[in-house]
């Protein structure tokens, strides 16, 4: 096994999704507290918070090659010729000391924040480490309960930007800050969903023969399916408008500089163009379907963080 391997098995691809939401968390944390007596940003922190939670995004990816291949779920003739185990470029033993390795690192960093935040990142962690191991793991196993768009929003929307918030100003924080934050985070949670749901409405054909019941085959066909998926993707820009609205005036108002978000509108259209026709195995939009979901969130999520930063900055 070669360093790149590991790296490789890790889906660093994927990243974006855990990585935009800790940002966002760090750079809540300054727009609604940076002028307050007494709060402090930590640099160190925030570094640590987004290593935190891509590390415990690369165990859950993991968790979820091992027990798809354990199950079958995952096949050469599917999208599981991706998965390290079902191509056989790495031993399940090579596999398991990465999963160790990444887990102990997720696991060192956790422990940091229990000592320095206790109660008020305590949940956060929790929930977080349930989450990941609950998404494919049985015996819950959400991702075939058609639970899995609702988790990933929870656990890397929600939980990565709340955690990422709180380790800088738990001392801070109230339930009104938390709740601007939770405000501020659901619509990138939503592309996120969109990026598993895209996963899903390309592996329709797999899935059902297989046995998994994702939402994708719940809604029934492809058309409602693809229905869904433009209300992830169009519904995350209507309730981030919403939301800039709602709490305008308030102490902890959502920027309306975060709009720069808007800017990924052009990468949504193209991916929902990809997404119609991409549960055929042999269309071009199989292959990049899923791609182009995740660059819509990460660029989405690049300029979000960028636009509340701005919105500090430039705050009275």
């Amino acid at each position: 096994m070669t360093l790149r391997q590991a790296w490789q098995a890790l889906r660093p691809f994927s990243f974006p999704a855990s990585a935009f939401p800790s940002l966002l968390g760090s750079a809540a944390a300054v727009a609604f507290h940076g002028r307050e007596q007494g709060f402090s940003f930590s640099l160190f922190d925030a570094a640590l918070a987004l290593v935190g939670c891509i590390g415990i995004h690369s165990v859950s990816n993991l968790l979820n090659d091992y027990f798809d291949w354990r199950s079958g779920l995952d096949q050469l003739d599917n999208s599981g010729r991706m998965n390290p185990l079902v191509s056989g470029r790495l031993r399940v033993q090579e596999f398991l000391r990465i999963l160790a390795v990444v887990s102990a690192i997720a696991l060192a960093i956790a422990s940091y924040f229990l000592i320095r935040a206790g109660q008020a990142i305590a949940w956060v962690i929790a929930i977080g480490a349930l989450s990941a191991w609950a998404y494919t793991a049985p015996p819950l196993s959400l991702k075939r309960r058609a639970l899995g768009e609702l988790q990933v929003m929870l656990s890397f929307g929600v939980l990565m930007t709340l955690g990422s918030y709180l380790v800088q100003a738990w001392r801070h924080s109230s339930l009104e800050s938390e709740l601007s934050v939770l405000l501020l985070a659901l619509p990138q949670s939503l592309l996120i969903a969109a990026i598993l749901h895209a996963n899903n409405h390309r592996d329709r054909r797999g899935d059902r023969s297989a046995g998994a019941l994702t939402l994708s085959l719940v809604v029934g066909s492809a058309r409602r399916s693809l229905a869904l998926g433009k209300g992830f993707v169009w519904g995350a820009f209507i309730l981030h408008g919403l939301t800039v609205l709602a709490t305008a005036g308030e102490r902890y108002a959502i920027s309306g500089w975060s709009l720069l978000a808007w800017g990924s509108f052009p990468w949504a259209q193209r991916a929902l163009a990809l997404l119609d026709g991409s549960d055929d195995p042999a269309s071009e939009q199989f292959l990049r379907v899923v791609p182009m979901h995740a660059q819509l969130q990460a660029i989405y999520g690049g300029l979000m963080v960028v636009g509340v930063l701005v919105g500090a900055l430039l705050a009275d």
